[in-house]
């Protein structure tokens, strides 16, 4: 069985400290056999929120140096994880063009120009309103930026918004099928995948991002590409709930997982 993790962030992103370092050790301690950094890089952030601009010559400087020093050890790919909005199709082009980078997630934090994680989303639209401009803004968004390797945590929307409903955590996924297919068939068409994020049990969720029904669905429609990943912003989170998510994808009717090398996908066994 390969031992992959495809979303982890240390110190280099705004919302971690966590070293590089312990981050390998821990992996080459749980057996694994490759492991992704794939830190934040996330432009025009809502409220002026600076912290998840990624130093990237600084980045990749230091993680070539990882990979050589644990190269007898484990394989350490390098990553990052794209905030996305329409208005950064071209500031992102250095990643895009660049070489050294494995794989890339593109993820969606923030909604017209505000944080999905913060009050003023869900103090502005009701629950099933946030939901749909969030659907909306990934179908849209996801024609910008075809280079992409997978679309990060999917319907992660149902992290927040409990300061105004009790509901929160609930969405009505009648309401929002035909948007949720036309986002599956959209990356399928453009062959870039999903993941499977296991970070939503440790959210104080019951399932994965995406979850159940819509890997099922994604299934359903012909998608075969899908990574895993932990999230993880510590070392101790690294494969948490690997496990189950395995189990899920074996019932769902998937045999393998990918992983990603200098942007190519690489199909493993689960």
């Amino acid at each position: 069985m390969y031992k992959a993790d495809s979303h982890v962030h240390s110190n280099f992103s705004g919302d971690s400290v966590e070293r590089l370092e312990n981050i390998a050790e821990r992996a080459i301690k749980l057996g694994m056999d490759e492991i992704t950094i794939t830190d934040h890089l996330d432009l025009d952030y809502a409220d002026g929120i600076k912290i998840f601009e990624l130093d990237v010559p600084k980045y990749i400087e230091t993680l070539k140096k990882l990979k050589e020093t644990y190269r007898d050890r484990i394989k350490i790919k390098i990553g990052v994880e794209l905030g996305l909005q329409p208005q950064l199709v071209r500031k992102y082009d250095g990643i895009f063009n660049c070489e050294d980078i494995d794989f890339i997630i593109g993820s969606f934090h923030c909604i017209k120009g505000m944080n999905v994680a913060g009050r003023k989303f869900f103090e502005k639209y009701s629950k099933d309103e946030a939901h749909r401009m969030y659907f909306e803004e990934i179908l849209e968004t996801i024609k910008l930026f075809p280079r992409i390797n997978v679309c990060g945590h999917l319907d992660f929307i149902n992290r927040y918004g409990k300061a105004f409903h009790n509901d929160y955590r609930e969405i009505n996924f009648e309401l929002h099928k035909e948007i949720i297919d036309q986002i599956f068939i959209k990356l399928i068409k453009k062959n870039i995948g999903i993941e499977l994020n296991t970070s939503g049990l440790r959210y104080g969720l019951k399932d994965f991002h995406p979850c159940r029904r819509n890997l099922e669905r994604y299934k359903e429609l012909g998608g075969k590409i899908i990574t895993m990943g932990s999230d993880a912003h510590k070392a101790s989170d690294i494969m948490k709930d690997f496990d189950k998510a395995r189990e899920e994808l074996k019932e769902i009717g998937f045999e393998k997982f990918c992983t990603f090398e200098k942007r190519k996908v690489e199909y493993r066994d689960l």
